[in-house]
């Protein structure tokens, strides 16, 4: 699979996370961020000077930030940082291909660590690319990939309207050939 398919599968689980998450979630990833990880956050999102100090507007402003620059593949792998640090720290040699038995071993201790939302972030950023991480999504409910409302949405369409438009639409054509060659006899 090519670099561009992989960033636009991960940017699509990372949107679909983004959507289904509350506000507050999004505000307590984003202070969990210390230092230059924070920083770093903050611009590329865009957040205002001082965004960190009003938790309770946070959640929007990252909202916001993350659907107006389309930066949830990026902001997706900052706010699992802290959790996927932790993680390679942990697993240690095995952290370069983990196991599906190591990560069973490990994902308890990460949720309570840094929660849920944090490891679920994590997972999506290794999901492609270990095999581990991949069993894991294709095993574990709480991994595997959300769907989106608008995915899961099935356009119904009315087959009496839809023919309705065609008798339409090739009436007026018909009256727009009859137009054109009616232009063409007076010449």
């Amino acid at each position: 699979m090519t670099d561009e398919k992989e960033r636009f599968l991960l940017d699509r689980r990372y949107s679909n996370m983004f959507e289904n998450l509350e506000d507050s979630a999004l505000a307590d990833l984003a202070t969990a961020l210390e230092g230059d990880l924070r920083d770093g956050f903050a611009r590329i999102i865009g957040l205002p000077e001082g965004a960190f100090e009003d938790t309770a507007q946070l959640g929007g402003l990252v909202r916001d930030g993350i659907s107006k620059r389309r930066m949830a593949h990026d902001a997706g792998i900052i706010l699992a940082e802290p959790c996927t640090q932790w993680s390679i720290e942990e697993l240690g040699a095995a952290s370069e291909d983990p196991t599906l038995e190591e990560l069973n071993e490990l994902l308890p201790r990460a949720i309570e660590k840094f929660g849920l939302t944090a490891v679920q972030l994590m997972v999506i950023q290794y999901s492609r690319s270990l095999k581990g991480f991949r069993q894991l999504v294709a095993s574990d409910e709480r991994f595997a990939a959300p769907q989106s409302d608008a995915a899961s949405t099935v356009l119904v369409k009315d087959e009496a309207e839809q023919a309705a438009k065609r008798e339409a639409r090739k009436a007026r054509k018909a009256a727009e050939q009859a137009k054109k060659a009616k232009q063409q006899n007076r010449r």
